[in-house]
């Protein structure tokens, strides 16, 4: 009996000992975080909004293109000859120079002789000339002495009369002396000079091949006069205008253009202005065909604004602001567009706006503001 007690004793005393030690395991176990507590805050870059007034230039990049570019065709045919300079691609030339001869050798003799049966023609009509218009007659004894053959005819004596008229041309001589002006036009067109300083582009003859009337023969590019074509945002095109300076910013060298022309449109392909600068070389220190270098402008009005990273602007014309710990978007202008930041307005002072750029998140988004 006694023994039974005991046991029953010591089976109690072990179940309460193993209660309180399960209560105690209990109690030790971490408690489960609430949501706020295992919520992890973003952390982004941000500061504080402070404006201020931003000096009056703008960069952009254009591309050197030259001013003039022309196809040069044959309005005559004929065998090609070797002209002042080598006929080859990238030979470059001066103003004046004999690009591109066409043989006229034929043409020349055919012109020539027209001029001394002209000369034939005024010498045969001089003495009725001084008995039926006595008054008129050293005018047209001078023009028949300054007639030469291998020159350019000097310009035909004016007529003071009807009947003065009616003679020369049923003597042939207004016909004649027009006729032979056309062919001196003609000849003119077997010869080609340079009409700028350049070079030839491109060369689609050789000399000793025959040119055919209307044929391509060869293009050229103006070299001593380039434009710079700069495609510019619209909100900044507006305080560009004509007969601004630009300062053309190259490897090697800084040159100064100026504002020549403006598009009245918006180009579709880049959604920008187009604006053309006028630059000429000068010595060496140039820059070449196709080739982009930086183009400043300095205008006239200076903006008020905040300058931001290019990656902080959502959408053409939001940013992110913090407000009670969370993101907010707040609409804003752009006033200027830099090498790699915009200055944008509609921000107050105070404000703290994100100065990067975040993925996958959203307004309201919790964030905290890292150092």
């Amino acid at each position: 009996m006694k023994t039974k007690i005991l046991y029953g004793i010591a089976s109690f005393a072990v179940v309460i000992f193993s209660v309180l030690f399960t209560v105690k395991l209990i109690q030790s176990k971490p408690k489960p975080r609430t949501r706020e507590q295992i919520e992890d805050l973003l952390n982004v870059k941000a500061e504080e909004v402070i404006n201020k007034d931003y000096s009056s230039s703008i960069k952009y990049r254009g591309r050197v293109s030259s001013y003039e570019n022309i196809s040069l065709s044959a309005e005559v045919g004929g065998r090609i000859l070797q002209g002042d300079i080598p006929f080859k691609a990238g030979q470059s030339f001066r103003k004046n120079d004999l690009l591109i001869q066409i043989y006229n050798e034929d043409i020349k003799a055919a012109l020539m002789s027209g001029k001394s049966n002209f000369l034939r023609t005024i010498s045969s009509i001089l003495p009725d000339v001084n008995v039926d218009f006595p008054n008129e007659f050293d005018k047209w004894k001078t023009f028949f002495t300054s007639i030469k053959v291998d020159e350019s005819l000097p310009e035909l004596p004016k007529t003071k009369t009807e009947q003065e008229q009616i003679y020369l041309a049923s003597k042939g001589v207004l016909a004649d002396y027009y006729s032979l002006r056309q062919k001196e036009i003609n000849l003119k067109k077997y010869t080609i000079y340079a009409p700028f300083d350049g070079s030839f582009k491109t060369v689609a003859r050789e000399i000793g091949s025959v040119a055919n009337m209307g044929g391509e023969l060869a293009s050229i590019i103006r070299t001593d006069r380039l434009e710079v074509i700069v495609p510019v945002l619209p909100e900044d095109a507006k305080w560009i205008k004509v007969g601004n300076k630009a300062n053309l910013i190259g490897s090697n060298n800084i040159e100064s253009g100026v504002v020549a022309r403006i598009s009245d449109f918006i180009d579709a392909s880049t959604q920008s202005i187009n604006i053309y600068i006028t630059y000429m070389p000068k010595n060496n220190k140039k820059f070449f065909t196709g080739e982009y270098i930086d183009v400043e402008f300095s205008i006239l009005k200076n903006v008020s604004g905040i300058k931001i990273p290019r990656e902080a602007l959502l959408n053409n014309n939001q940013v992110y602001l913090i407000q009670n710990k969370s993101l907010a978007f707040k609409n804003v202008n752009i006033e200027r567009t830099l090498d790699d930041h915009y200055i944008i307005s509609g921000v107050d002072n105070g404000e703290i706006i994100v100065t990067e750029s975040l993925a996958d998140v959203s307004e309201g988004t919790k964030v905290a503001i890292r150092n």
